[in-house]
């Protein structure tokens, strides 16, 4: 048994034999720091980022909700009639609310921060990781929430009042907004005016009535600049009406469980109820099809973190690199500690003489190997916490206002805690462990053979055998570190498909105003593009979404004019509507057959893959597909279900958005008239596109000053897409751990 006085004891000694050999034990405790602090900055930045908890009062209680459909997609995104039947029908909840991230016009503030100079003057701006193109309005990252949003998270504002102190009529009467204390800080210069002060969203006049904390999040990683009620949708998006269109979905759903019920209970009655809404949605649509709900503990994630299976192979990977440098850093201690036992020879071999036992040497020896750990873990937590604080700081500046602030907690909290001291105490074992074996073994035999100065054969073996495994973690760390940055350089030069360089992307928001119907607004289109097409260093000009812009639009195809159902669904491609030009000006040849004519009908083109999964081994030129309902409906989008289509062509490739590629497998359809406004504006220029887009805002102020537009080029849209962050991401972890 060992006793209280014992390890004290030990500790002690253990203590002074540091200190007495200052500068070996400073080498040792700097090169376990690394190996510590590299792990820890790693775990802090999973809790800040992967498992950090909502923003509310007992987080623990909150819950996600989403919808498994029969095609096996999962949505996460719900109709506000929809939510209002969940809010009032499921008792397992003591309340549900909705939330949906907007960006709308903000005016009427005294002077404007347009977006081109704002982005440009943002650090990402200044790497290019941002589109920097034309802007004529300023915007304002606003968050739609219900109007019960701060009441169910248990956040109250620091001055005014929230939404819930005022009735739907009160607020249609009196529309009002809450502003975040960060932007009321930063773009307000903490006006202490600021309560009842009246501003413009998309045009539309409201009043901030209270100011939320600062840093504050909800439900999301970044502060908005406004929280907007449910209710006022309609006032500033006048094309439509999230709170009474049962087929538009539009809000992600959030719940906080009642006292005493939990995930299992509440998932239940959710699949009761939502049977019966299901009745309720248009039958031709798939949210009229049985689906199971979805009830996961609260997360800024729209999806179990299990659904997602390239950030966890991410995870992973970024875990093991990390783990082989600690593991170097305990092999270079170990090897530290067995040339420093040789210098103790003497004085082990002493008190093993004076009979001290091995069992006894051998926990001297790991009590300083632990204290070696913990004064590692110390200080690998000093260094860590400033490191990830100032780092969070920095990517707080690096986003421009109008892309609101991302806020990451990494102060370290009782789990950081926890998980430096564990990793401290199996270093310090790890690399003392060995050591002190041999250790005690050569002292244990020098005394007897009275000559303790000599190292055995055995503890040489045991150091040539830390240096090869100091050298064996080495070359896979860097063998791995070449990987990841051959495969970032690959993943970055990656042909696209397209020429990106020299398009640009034109997007339109019209003035939320009842005199811009959709026949003006398209008239103004087509007026648009017209003087577009004749500026100097313009080549072609199209309307169609690019092939980064896939929004979800997938649908169930079946072919041989079988109708869509769930026996006969061949596959779910995505699909994009577009012009008859589309493909000349973005410089995607046609591999088979042609493109669209002018009067395209009932015909689609493929892109190759898409053809290839169809109508494998085989020419699809003449078949003929199905497309079932669209998985998110939407009035303002194409509905492309019903009629059989032919396959007229097809055409190469295109680089999307999704890790897997998924979205290159595409259907074409032609894009009706009617429907340019909905569509943003590719424009080929022969060179330069800055040229052009210098030109942009003269010709649309000719056309209309009210017309508010955003435009960049598809390169630069490239580089805000998940996979080159991570290309990036991955190139910075390679070139830190090879």
């Amino acid at each position: 048994m060992i006793l209280p006085e014992t390890v004290v004891h030990d500790l002690r000694y253990g203590a002074r034999m540091l200190c007495r050999n200052g500068g070996r034990t400073a080498v040792a405790v700097l090169a376990l720091a690394l190996g510590i602090g590299v792990n820890t900055t790693v775990f802090t930045a999973y809790k800040a980022f992967v498992t950090r908890p909502l923003d509310a009062r007992d987080p623990g209680r909150i819950v996600n909700l989403a919808v498994t459909r029969q095609s096996g997609a999962t949505d996460y995104l719900f109709s506000g009639p929809d939510y209002e039947a969940f809010r009032d029908s499921v008792r397992s909840f003591s309340g549900v609310i909705a939330f949906s991230p907007e960006r709308l016009v903000l005016s009427n503030v005294g002077g404007m921060v347009s977006q081109r100079a704002s982005t440009a003057g943002s650090l990402l701006g200044r790497l290019g990781m941002l589109a920097s193109g034309a802007s004529n309005a300023e915007f304002a990252k606003t968050f739609i929430v219900s109007e019960n949003y701060f009441q169910v998270l248990g956040v109250a504002p620091i001055r005014g009042r929230s939404f819930e102190s005022m009735s739907v009529r009160e607020l249609t009467v009196s529309p009002s907004v809450l502003i975040s204390e960060n932007y009321w800080q930063k773009r307000f210069a903490g006006d202490p005016a600021i309560l009842e002060r009246t501003i413009h969203l998309n045009g539309a006049a409201v009043s901030i009535i209270g100011i939320t904390p600062h840093d504050f999040v909800g439900t999301s990683v970044g502060t908005p600049d406004f929280w907007l009620p449910l209710h006022l949708e309609p006032l500033v998006f006048t094309g439509r009406n999230w709170v009474l269109d049962r087929e538009i979905v539009c809000c992600r759903l959030f719940a906080r469980l009642a006292p005493g019920a939990n995930v299992g209970q509440a998932q239940a009655e959710m699949n009761l109820v939502a049977d019966h809404v299901r009745t309720l949605h248009d039958p031709r649509l798939e949210l009229h099809k049985a689906a199971t709900m979805l009830v996961w503990p609260g997360s800024v994630f729209p999806l179990p973190l299990k659904r997602y299976g390239g950030l966890r192979l991410a995870i992973f990977l970024i875990m093991a690199a990390a783990g082989m440098v600690l593991a170097v850093a305990c092999a270079n201690v170990g090897s530290l500690q067995l040339a420093r036992a040789r210098s103790r020879q003497s004085e082990l071999g002493i008190r093993l003489s004076l009979g001290a036992s091995r069992l006894r040497v051998i926990r001297q020896l790991l009590t300083e190997s632990v204290l070696l750990g913990l004064l590692a873990g110390a200080a690998a937590l000093l260094f860590t916490w400033g490191f990830t604080q100032a780092l969070a700081n920095k990517i707080a500046e690096m986003m421009p206002p109008e892309q609101g602030t991302i806020i990451f907690h990494v102060t370290p909290d009782l789990a950081v805690f926890a998980y430096v001291l564990a990793i401290s105490l199996a270093a310090g074992v790890v690399f003392g462990l060995f050591p002190a074996l041999e250790s005690s073994r050569s002292a244990l035999a020098s005394a007897f053979k009275s000559h303790g100065g000599t190292a055995p054969v055995r503890s040489r073996r045991m150091q040539d055998f830390l240096v090869a495994v100091q050298v064996a973690a080495s070359l896979v760390l860097m063998i791995s570190g070449g990987m990841f940055i051959h495969s970032a350089i690959r993943s970055l030069k990656m042909e696209t498909g397209y020429d990106s360089k020299h398009l640009i992307h034109l997007s339109l928001q019209f003035p939320e105003t009842s005199k811009y119907s959709a026949a003006r607004k398209e008239a103004l289109v087509r007026e648009l593009c017209a003087r577009v097409a004749v500026l100097p260093g313009v080549v072609a000009v199209t309307s169609a979404r690019p092939p980064l812009d896939t929004r979800f639009r997938t649908s169930a195809i079946s072919v041989n004019e079988e109708k869509p159902s769930a026996q006969k669904v061949q596959s779910n491609l995505s699909y994009s509507n577009i012009q008859a030009n589309y493909f000349e000006t973005l410089g995607i040849p046609m591999l088979l057959g042609r493109s669209f004519q002018s009067q395209a009908g009932r015909s689609v083109v493929l892109s190759e893959s898409a053809a290839r999964q169809l109508w494998p081994g085989q020419n699809p030129i003449g078949r003929s597909l199905r497309l079932a309902d669209e998985r998110y409906p939407n009035r303002s989008e194409l509905l492309a279900h019903g009629p059989a289509y032919q396959v007229i062509g097809v055409a190469r490739d295109t680089r999307g958005v999704d890790f897997n590629g998924a979205d290159s497998r595409q259907v074409y359809l032609p894009l009706p008239d009617g429907q340019l406004q909905d569509f943003p504006i590719l424009i080929r220029t022969q060179s330069d596109p800055g040229q052009v887009t210098k030109s942009l805002d003269e010709a649309i102020a000719a056309i209309d000053p009210l017309l508010m537009a955003n435009s960049a080029t598809l390169d630069e849209m490239l580089r805000q897409t998940p996979p080159f962050f991570v290309s990036t991401l991955a190139a910075a972890v390679a070139s830190s751990i090879g």
